[in-house]
Protein backbone atom coordinates (compact mmCIF):
# COMPACT_ATOMS: atom_id res chain seq x y z
CA UNK A 1 0.00 0.00 0.00
CA UNK A 2 1.51 3.55 -1.04
CA UNK A 3 1.59 5.62 1.66
CA UNK A 4 2.92 9.12 2.20
CA UNK A 5 6.47 10.12 4.41
CA UNK A 6 6.81 9.40 8.00
CA UNK A 7 7.49 13.31 8.24
CA UNK A 8 3.74 14.27 6.08
CA UNK A 9 0.80 13.62 7.96
CA UNK A 10 -3.15 14.07 6.44
CA UNK A 11 -5.16 15.98 8.91
CA UNK A 12 -9.00 15.64 8.68
CA UNK A 13 -10.52 18.72 9.46
CA UNK A 14 -14.21 17.77 9.50
CA UNK A 15 -15.43 20.61 8.05
CA UNK A 16 -19.37 20.54 9.42
CA UNK A 17 -18.52 17.80 11.18
CA UNK A 18 -18.32 15.34 8.06
CA UNK A 19 -15.26 13.27 7.22
CA UNK A 20 -13.00 13.51 4.40
CA UNK A 21 -14.06 16.99 2.84
CA UNK A 22 -11.28 19.31 3.67
CA UNK A 23 -7.34 17.99 4.16
CA UNK A 24 -4.94 19.64 6.30
CA UNK A 25 -1.56 18.77 5.88
CA UNK A 26 1.11 18.30 8.45
CA UNK A 27 5.21 18.34 7.88
CA UNK A 28 6.89 17.70 10.94
CA UNK A 29 10.31 19.14 11.12
CA UNK A 30 12.42 21.38 13.29
CA UNK A 31 9.53 24.13 12.45
CA UNK A 32 6.59 22.32 12.11
CA UNK A 33 4.21 23.39 9.13
CA UNK A 34 0.34 23.17 8.11
CA UNK A 35 -0.50 23.65 4.30
CA UNK A 36 -4.00 24.53 3.62
CA UNK A 37 -5.70 24.73 7.29
CA UNK A 38 -8.87 25.50 5.83
CA UNK A 39 -11.60 27.94 7.41
CA UNK A 40 -11.80 29.48 11.17
CA UNK A 41 -14.85 27.26 11.92
CA UNK A 42 -12.56 23.72 11.54
CA UNK A 43 -9.97 24.66 13.67
CA UNK A 44 -11.17 23.09 16.96
CA UNK A 45 -11.36 19.58 14.96
CA UNK A 46 -7.90 21.10 13.09
CA UNK A 47 -6.76 21.04 16.90
CA UNK A 48 -7.85 17.09 17.81
CA UNK A 49 -6.20 16.59 14.66
CA UNK A 50 -2.98 17.83 16.07
CA UNK A 51 -3.44 16.01 19.13
CA UNK A 52 -3.41 12.93 17.85
CA UNK A 53 0.01 13.75 16.69
CA UNK A 54 1.33 15.03 20.01
CA UNK A 55 0.74 18.69 18.94
CA UNK A 56 -0.97 22.16 19.66
CA UNK A 57 -0.85 24.96 17.48
CA UNK A 58 1.60 26.61 19.75
CA UNK A 59 3.91 24.04 18.31
CA UNK A 60 3.40 25.44 14.44
CA UNK A 61 5.55 27.98 13.24
CA UNK A 62 5.01 27.97 9.52
CA UNK A 63 1.17 27.82 7.46
CA UNK A 64 1.65 27.29 3.74
CA UNK A 65 -1.42 28.40 1.50
CA UNK A 66 -2.07 27.27 -1.76
CA UNK A 67 -4.09 29.22 -2.16
CA UNK A 68 -6.82 31.86 -0.56
CA UNK A 69 -10.13 30.68 -1.30
CA UNK A 70 -12.01 30.59 1.79
CA UNK A 71 -11.97 26.48 2.09
CA UNK A 72 -8.33 26.24 2.03
CA UNK A 73 -7.05 29.55 3.75
CA UNK A 74 -9.98 31.39 6.30
CA UNK A 75 -8.51 29.91 9.19
CA UNK A 76 -5.26 32.38 8.47
CA UNK A 77 -5.78 35.46 10.09
CA UNK A 78 -7.38 33.94 13.39
CA UNK A 79 -4.25 31.30 13.88
CA UNK A 80 -1.34 34.11 13.67
CA UNK A 81 -3.65 35.99 15.69
CA UNK A 82 -3.77 33.58 17.99
CA UNK A 83 0.00 32.41 17.46
CA UNK A 84 2.66 34.84 17.47
CA UNK A 85 5.56 32.26 16.61
CA UNK A 86 3.45 31.57 13.18
CA UNK A 87 4.32 32.87 9.73
CA UNK A 88 2.69 33.20 6.92
CA UNK A 89 3.63 31.50 3.17
CA UNK A 90 1.09 32.31 0.36
CA UNK A 91 1.54 34.51 -3.48
CA UNK A 92 1.89 37.82 -3.57
CA UNK A 93 -1.04 38.27 -5.69
CA UNK A 94 -2.81 37.07 -2.40
CA UNK A 95 -1.07 39.67 -0.08
CA UNK A 96 -3.28 42.58 -0.53
CA UNK A 97 -6.63 40.46 0.13
CA UNK A 98 -5.29 39.00 3.41
CA UNK A 99 -3.64 42.59 4.49
CA UNK A 100 -7.11 43.93 3.71
CA UNK A 101 -9.67 40.99 3.33
CA UNK A 102 -13.02 43.51 2.94
CA UNK A 103 -12.88 42.78 -1.15
CA UNK A 104 -12.70 39.25 -0.30
CA UNK A 105 -15.15 39.04 2.42
CA UNK A 106 -17.99 41.04 0.35
CA UNK A 107 -16.89 39.17 -2.89
CA UNK A 108 -17.61 35.40 -0.52
CA UNK A 109 -20.75 37.06 0.94
CA UNK A 110 -22.42 37.78 -2.38
CA UNK A 111 -21.91 34.34 -2.95
CA UNK A 112 -23.08 32.28 0.42
CA UNK A 113 -24.75 35.13 1.97
CA UNK A 114 -25.99 34.36 5.56
CA UNK A 115 -24.24 31.02 5.38
CA UNK A 116 -20.73 32.84 5.59
CA UNK A 117 -20.18 32.15 9.02
CA UNK A 118 -22.25 28.54 9.65
CA UNK A 119 -19.56 27.31 6.39
CA UNK A 120 -16.33 29.27 6.85
CA UNK A 121 -16.75 31.67 10.46
CA UNK A 122 -13.94 34.51 10.40
CA UNK A 123 -11.48 35.73 8.39
CA UNK A 124 -9.11 37.83 9.55
CA UNK A 125 -6.99 39.90 8.23
CA UNK A 126 -3.24 39.32 8.68
CA UNK A 127 -0.67 41.74 9.60
CA UNK A 128 2.00 42.30 6.27
CA UNK A 129 4.62 41.97 8.60
CA UNK A 130 3.86 37.85 9.44
CA UNK A 131 3.85 36.97 5.27
CA UNK A 132 6.28 35.92 3.27
CA UNK A 133 5.17 36.64 -0.13
CA UNK A 134 5.97 34.17 -2.79
CA UNK A 135 5.68 33.91 -6.98
CA UNK A 136 6.62 30.67 -7.88
CA UNK A 137 10.25 29.55 -9.39
CA UNK A 138 12.01 30.46 -6.01
CA UNK A 139 13.51 27.72 -3.56
CA UNK A 140 11.56 28.12 0.19
CA UNK A 141 13.72 26.85 3.16
CA UNK A 142 11.55 26.47 6.39
CA UNK A 143 13.87 25.05 9.17
CA UNK A 144 15.40 21.39 7.79
CA UNK A 145 12.58 21.78 5.10
CA UNK A 146 12.72 22.59 1.85
CA UNK A 147 10.30 23.08 -1.33
CA UNK A 148 10.14 24.05 -4.90
CA UNK A 149 7.41 27.09 -5.44
CA UNK A 150 5.65 26.76 -8.18
CA UNK A 151 3.78 29.57 -9.86
CA UNK A 152 0.30 27.28 -10.49
CA UNK A 153 -2.20 29.38 -12.38
CA UNK A 154 -5.63 27.72 -13.86
CA UNK A 155 -7.96 27.40 -10.78
CA UNK A 156 -6.96 30.58 -9.60
CA UNK A 157 -4.47 33.13 -10.72
CA UNK A 158 -2.49 33.24 -7.26
CA UNK A 159 -2.39 29.42 -6.90
CA UNK A 160 0.67 27.91 -5.42
CA UNK A 161 1.99 24.41 -5.49
CA UNK A 162 4.66 23.03 -3.32
CA UNK A 163 7.48 20.13 -3.83
CA UNK A 164 8.77 18.75 -1.23
CA UNK A 165 12.15 18.50 -1.75
CA UNK A 166 13.55 15.73 -0.14
CA UNK A 167 10.40 13.08 -1.20
CA UNK A 168 8.87 15.17 -4.57
CA UNK A 169 5.63 15.19 -3.14
CA UNK A 170 3.67 18.16 -4.27
CA UNK A 171 0.97 19.87 -2.09
CA UNK A 172 -1.52 20.81 -5.21
CA UNK A 173 -4.13 22.32 -3.29
CA UNK A 174 -7.04 22.61 -6.08
CA UNK A 175 -4.97 22.55 -9.09
CA UNK A 176 -4.96 18.83 -9.72
CA UNK A 177 -9.09 18.62 -9.23
CA UNK A 178 -11.35 16.35 -6.39
CA UNK A 179 -10.62 12.92 -5.83
CA UNK A 180 -12.55 11.51 -3.12
CA UNK A 181 -10.78 8.84 -1.00
CA UNK A 182 -11.35 5.16 -2.51
CA UNK A 183 -12.31 6.40 -5.73
CA UNK A 184 -10.63 7.03 -9.28
CA UNK A 185 -12.82 9.65 -11.02
CA UNK A 186 -10.85 12.96 -11.06
CA UNK A 187 -13.18 15.95 -11.02
CA UNK A 188 -12.96 19.29 -12.45
CA UNK A 189 -12.85 22.11 -9.70
CA UNK A 190 -13.15 25.53 -12.01
CA UNK A 191 -15.35 28.31 -9.46
CA UNK A 192 -14.96 32.12 -10.51
CA UNK A 193 -13.36 34.38 -10.97
CA UNK A 194 -10.14 33.48 -12.70
CA UNK A 195 -10.27 30.35 -14.12
CA UNK A 196 -8.03 29.69 -17.22
CA UNK A 197 -8.18 26.63 -19.01
CA UNK A 198 -4.83 27.67 -20.79
CA UNK A 199 -2.48 28.44 -17.92
CA UNK A 200 -4.34 25.29 -16.31
CA UNK A 201 -2.49 23.19 -18.98
CA UNK A 202 0.33 24.71 -18.78
CA UNK A 203 0.60 23.96 -14.24
CA UNK A 204 0.15 20.94 -15.05
CA UNK A 205 2.87 20.05 -17.52
CA UNK A 206 5.10 22.21 -15.31
CA UNK A 207 3.67 19.86 -12.27
CA UNK A 208 4.70 17.23 -14.81
CA UNK A 209 7.94 18.04 -14.88
CA UNK A 210 8.84 17.35 -11.47
CA UNK A 211 7.65 13.84 -11.18
CA UNK A 212 5.86 14.04 -7.84
CA UNK A 213 6.12 10.88 -6.08
CA UNK A 214 2.70 11.84 -4.80
CA UNK A 215 -0.19 15.23 -4.70
CA UNK A 216 -1.53 16.27 -1.68
CA UNK A 217 -5.33 17.39 -3.09
CA UNK A 218 -7.52 19.30 -0.56
CA UNK A 219 -10.37 17.74 -1.44
CA UNK A 220 -9.39 14.91 -0.45
CA UNK A 221 -5.86 13.06 0.33
CA UNK A 222 -3.04 11.90 -1.38
CA UNK A 223 -3.26 10.29 -4.61
CA UNK A 224 0.17 8.45 -6.16
CA UNK A 225 -0.86 7.41 -9.78
CA UNK A 226 -0.14 11.41 -10.81
CA UNK A 227 0.35 10.85 -14.18
CA UNK A 228 -3.15 9.06 -15.48
CA UNK A 229 -4.70 11.10 -12.29
CA UNK A 230 -3.57 14.60 -14.17
CA UNK A 231 -4.50 13.34 -17.61
CA UNK A 232 -8.10 12.98 -16.07
CA UNK A 233 -8.35 16.08 -15.24
CA UNK A 234 -7.23 17.68 -18.15
CA UNK A 235 -9.65 15.65 -19.88
CA UNK A 236 -12.07 16.15 -17.81
CA UNK A 237 -11.59 20.18 -17.77
CA UNK A 238 -11.85 20.29 -21.50
CA UNK A 239 -14.64 18.31 -21.28
CA UNK A 240 -16.87 20.32 -19.34
CA UNK A 241 -15.76 23.44 -20.66
CA UNK A 242 -17.09 22.47 -24.57
CA UNK A 243 -20.22 21.85 -22.74
CA UNK A 244 -20.82 24.71 -21.30
CA UNK A 245 -19.20 26.85 -24.04
CA UNK A 246 -21.89 24.99 -26.18
CA UNK A 247 -24.32 25.66 -24.21
CA UNK A 248 -23.68 29.20 -24.29
CA UNK A 249 -24.07 29.53 -27.80
CA UNK A 250 -27.02 27.78 -28.03
CA UNK A 251 -28.85 29.65 -25.73
CA UNK A 252 -29.68 27.35 -23.11
CA UNK A 253 -30.95 28.50 -19.66
CA UNK A 254 -28.83 28.20 -16.83
CA UNK A 255 -31.04 25.90 -14.89
CA UNK A 256 -30.80 23.66 -17.81
CA UNK A 257 -27.35 23.94 -18.04
CA UNK A 258 -26.71 22.76 -14.02
CA UNK A 259 -29.05 19.90 -15.02
CA UNK A 260 -27.02 18.76 -17.97
CA UNK A 261 -23.59 19.41 -16.15
CA UNK A 262 -25.06 17.20 -13.25
CA UNK A 263 -25.66 14.50 -15.75
CA UNK A 264 -22.55 14.98 -17.38
CA UNK A 265 -20.58 14.28 -13.96
CA UNK A 266 -22.69 11.65 -13.22
CA UNK A 267 -21.84 9.94 -16.33
CA UNK A 268 -18.23 10.39 -16.00
CA UNK A 269 -17.95 8.49 -12.87
CA UNK A 270 -18.76 5.56 -14.39
CA UNK A 271 -19.15 2.42 -12.07
CA UNK A 272 -18.25 5.05 -9.39
CA UNK A 273 -21.75 6.37 -9.96
CA UNK A 274 -23.22 5.16 -6.68
CA UNK A 275 -25.56 6.44 -4.26
CA UNK A 276 -22.36 6.74 -1.97
CA UNK A 277 -20.12 7.77 -4.82
CA UNK A 278 -22.46 10.60 -5.97
CA UNK A 279 -22.76 11.88 -2.18
CA UNK A 280 -18.72 12.10 -1.76
CA UNK A 281 -18.25 14.06 -4.62
CA UNK A 282 -21.56 16.41 -3.71
CA UNK A 283 -19.79 17.27 -0.61
CA UNK A 284 -16.06 17.68 -1.91
CA UNK A 285 -16.62 19.53 -5.34
CA UNK A 286 -19.37 22.06 -5.90
CA UNK A 287 -21.08 21.85 -9.82
CA UNK A 288 -22.93 24.62 -9.51
CA UNK A 289 -19.84 26.92 -8.59
CA UNK A 290 -18.03 24.74 -11.58
CA UNK A 291 -20.64 25.87 -14.06
CA UNK A 292 -20.31 29.37 -12.48
CA UNK A 293 -16.91 29.56 -13.01
CA UNK A 294 -16.86 27.96 -16.83
CA UNK A 295 -19.60 30.40 -17.90
CA UNK A 296 -17.64 33.43 -16.73
CA UNK A 297 -14.52 31.82 -18.55
CA UNK A 298 -16.24 31.94 -21.88
CA UNK A 299 -17.94 35.06 -21.28
CA UNK A 300 -14.63 37.18 -21.49
CA UNK A 301 -13.86 34.62 -24.89
CA UNK A 302 -17.14 34.42 -26.57
CA UNK A 303 -18.08 37.43 -29.05
CA UNK A 304 -21.02 39.26 -27.51
CA UNK A 305 -24.35 37.98 -28.33
CA UNK A 306 -26.19 39.92 -31.15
Amino acid sequence: MERLPASIHQLDTMHLGRAEIICCYLIRGSVNILIDPGPTVVLPALAEALATHGLTFADIGAIMLTHIHLDHGGAAGTLLARYPQMTLYVHERAVPHLVDPSKLINSATRIYGEQMDVLWGEFLAVPAERIVSLNGGEPLHIGDQHFTVIAAPGHAIHHLIYIHAATRVAFVGDMAGIRMPGYRYVRPATPPPDIDLEAWDETLQTLRHHHPTAMCLTHYGAVFDSEAHLQALHAANWRWAELVRSWMVAGIDVAEQLRLLTAQATADMGAEATELGISAYQKGASITMSLQGLTRYWSKRLPPTP
